[in-house]
């Protein structure tokens, strides 16, 4: 889990959230309320999606695997990126009953089973209390792994002292 994160608030911009992924190489940003609290996540997917010709868009989610008769030019990709950049990202957030989150006591299996279900490349460390969600990290498939590798070397450095040496 990650617990050092970049956030961003409701009022910030499409494009200050691009820079700010694009700085710290990340695929998601958790959003916070001004009290610090969870409200939501943007992401490079859900950006991908705004970038979609509105035609695409309009064909539901079952009908945008074949868009190469869409006759898009990188003109009007550019003017679509021009109409939402200056947009708070709070119009964008991923949909609640679609967002996937965990918390510091989900069990591992659970955590692996959701990691990948999810659509997003990360899931929200939350703590939920009654209506708030505390933000306490983001975990994704390279923290599990990195956790498992690491603990498993550093494990069997301790079995094996004399092993390191050769």
């Amino acid at each position: 889990m990650t617990s050092s994160l970049a956030t961003l608030k409701p009022t910030d911009t499409v494009f200050d959230a691009i820079s700010l992924m694009h700085q710290k190489r990340v695929h998601n940003l958790p959003v916070l309320d001004e009290k610090g609290m969870f409200i939501g996540l943007f992401g490079l997917r859900r950006l991908g999606h705004l970038m979609l010709p509105i035609a695409a868009s309009s064909l539901g989610p079952h009908s945008i695997s074949d868009l190469h008769f869409l006759p898009d030019e990188v003109v009007q990709m550019s003017d679509r990126w021009h109409e939402i950049a200056e947009q708070p990202v709070i119009n964008f957030l991923e949909k609640k009953k679609k967002l996937m989150f965990c918390t510091p006591d989900t069990a591992f299996p659970e955590l692996l089973s959701m990691l990948s279900r999810s659509k997003d490349s990360s899931l929200p460390v939350l703590i939920v209390e009654g209506e708030s969600k505390k933000l306490v990290g983001m975990v994704s498939p390279w923290d599990v792994l990195e956790g498992i590798i690491l603990g498993r070397l550093k494990t069997d450095e301790e079995d094996n002292p004399d092993e390191k040496k050769k």
